[in-house]
């Protein structure tokens, strides 16, 4: 009787097993998901921000900025209709001819929402970000950051980053927001 009950019972018991977790709420499941190096992937990001980041009567660290990436890292930016793709290197030569030029003398991007998915020695930041230019009272650019990262002797570093930032018809959806 044992053995009927268990052939019967035991199939019963993993489909409802089964049944309840392809049922259950998916979006809590996956909201309650925690990268596992969650504060040193964030802290990657938050110091990357920071390296271009500067206050009034400061220079940039130009020569800083590097060192939250990968030598080979990719940024990519859409605040064009295309593409623009540079080097590490690239991107540093532009972002101070863009300061030089257009007399940045303020500058504070920091993240105002952020999710981040790891596996092993890879993890992706979704990073929405808002940007102060010369003054820390007016929101100049809001945008989405795609931070890819690898996990280096060093710690976590950047290896490419593709943005675009709110313009007319582009608004950054709630679900970029935290809502």
């Amino acid at each position: 009787m044992k053995y009927i009950f268990s052939i019967f019972a035991l199939p019963v018991i993993v489909f409802y097993s089964c049944n309840s977790v392809s049922t259950g709420n998916n979006t809590t499941q996956a909201n309650a998901y925690v990268a596992p190096d969650e504060a040193a992937i964030k802290k990657a990001v938050d110091d990357a921000y920071a390296a271009i980041s500067f206050k009034s009567g400061a220079q940039p660290r130009y020569d800083s900025i590097q060192y939250y990436f990968i030598p080979q890292a990719q940024l990519i930016n859409y605040i064009s209709d295309t593409a623009q793709i540079l080097s590490i290197s690239d991107f540093i030569k532009a972002y101070k001819n863009y300061v030089e030029s257009t007399k940045i003398t303020s500058f504070n991007e920091q993240e105002i929402y952020g999710r981040t998915d790891q596996f092993g020695n890879i993890a992706q930041r979704i990073s929405t970000y808002k940007t102060y230019i010369n003054s820390n009272d007016i929101v100049k650019e809001r945008g989405v950051n795609s931070f890819q990262l690898i996990k280096t002797p060093q710690g976590w570093k950047v290896s490419g980053i593709i943005w675009d930032v709110e313009k007319t018809g582009l608004q950054i959806p709630d679900i970029y927001l935290g809502k």
